[in-house]
């Protein structure tokens, strides 16, 4: 039966061998007399089942199974718990009930109809702060390069007996990045698929094409002078046959500089940047949260001039000001940490944020009044939160945009 923690519904898509390894975590905890079932009887529960993906995927990378078991039980073989009576009494840990809920976003980004051992390994490899996912990585193993294992074995599966693996979608056959202008509509945002064998990006800036293809952030990349960073596009990459992730980006990134006419280069830059510092002042508008984490809430009010429309990033400092944000605030975030408050204000001040303030867990923010202008807002910060918000110069990394020479 499903753990009674999480839905039975949730398991419906689980095939038998996920079912299995279900059962043989529980089992590896009651037999070790742990009083949760922990990551690393996920993983051990994985091991049961030879034939398993999961297990082949693993063994395509050469490394040794009985290493990795005799790894984990010789780092929980200090776990000293009273027996439980059956196998059905060990509850899951927090950290074992996300790898369920990640394998699910595996399945969903592979396309897979359904939830296999496969998948669990992927959930392993995302919950970082469990013992598997570190024992897997100290043995070298990384979730992207065994998730392009899982992506080409269940690729080949498919295929007729004795196809050649080293056929599936060569170098050489792939087709031409084809970008067009975009349909649509502008209220209707980017939107972007990905499959081992097509990568579709629609309503997406050229700024935020390079920014995806290359797994940043669009802040972060600097375009020539005197290009048209609202136009905006759509773009479409199939190939012959399936690609891992990595691949996929590379394709991806040499589709671009070919239609673009463009270089991307990584590079270190003194940049403008925001930095978020805690004070020694009481702040009555940060609190720690005392609820449910993860059901926040978010209340921010914004003033602006609905017919005024700028292409730079937004500001709070010179004599645009008011015409482009007139305030902002109240300001109401639940159940925040401070990294996302930190992301949040990027969109408001224009620069990136970065926090600095050393503290963790979860707050509640409540910053009163319209604040027009920079300063108000850095007033407000420090007044009520006790945070101080002050701009400095660092070396940042940015992806360069050039033209070719013609």
């Amino acid at each position: 039966p499903p753990p009674p923690s999480l839905p039975a519904f949730m398991f419906e898509r689980y095939t038998e061998q996920a079912r299995r390894a279900l059962f043989f975590a529980r089992f590896e905890a009651f037999q070790s007399a742990s009083a949760f079932v922990e990551t690393e009887h996920v993983l051990l529960g994985l091991f049961r089942d030879d034939d398993s993906p999961a297990v082949r995927a693993l063994s395509g990378t050469g490394v040794s199974l009985e290493v990795l078991r005799k790894d984990i039980e010789s780092r929980t073989a200090r776990r000293v718990r009273k027996p439980l009576s059956t196998v059905d009494d060990v509850p899951l840990t927090e950290e074992t009930e996300r790898v369920f809920h990640y394998a699910e976003q595996e399945a969903e980004r592979l396309l897979h109809h359904h939830v296999g051992p496969e998948h669990l390994l992927l959930g392993l490899f995302r919950e970082e702060r469990g013992l598997a996912a570190t024992i897997l990585n100290e043995h070298g193993l990384r979730l992207a390069s065994v998730r392009d294992q899982i992506v080409m074995m269940s690729n080949a599966s498919n295929l007729p007996t004795g196809f050649p693996f080293r056929a599936l979608a060569p170098p050489n056959r792939v087709r031409v990045l084809h970008v067009t202008a975009s349909r649509r509509e502008a209220h209707e945002g980017p939107m972007v698929v990905s499959t081992p064998q097509r990568v579709t990006a629609e309503g997406m800036t050229l700024r935020e094409l390079v920014a995806w293809a290359h797994r940043a952030d669009a802040r972060h990349v600097e375009l020539p002078d005197g290009v048209n960073d609202r136009e905006r596009f759509d773009a479409r990459l199939d190939l012959p046959g399936p690609h891992g992730w990595s691949s996929l980006d590379r394709l991806m990134q040499e589709g671009l500089d070919r239609h673009f006419g463009i270089t991307v280069t990584r590079e270190v830059r003194p940049i403008d940047v925001f930095v978020l510092t805690a004070t020694d002042r009481p702040g009555p508008g940060l609190r720690t949260h005392t609820g449910d984490e993860g059901f926040g809430a978010m209340y921010t009010a914004f003033r602006t001039v609905a017919s005024s429309e700028f292409s730079e990033p937004l500001s709070l400092e010179g004599p645009d000001w008011r015409n482009r944000l007139h305030s902002v605030g109240p300001i109401l975030l639940m159940a925040t940490t401070i990294e996302d408050f930190a992301r949040w204000l990027q969109d408001v001040v224009g620069h990136q944020v970065i926090d600095n303030t050393g503290l963790t867990g979860t707050y509640d923010i409540d910053v009163k009044g319209e604040l027009q202008g920079l300063e108000e807002l850095r007033q407000a910060l420090l007044e009520q939160l006790a945070l101080a918000l002050t701009r400095e110069q660092r070396e940042m990394e940015r992806l360069v945009v050039r033209r070719k020479p013609h």
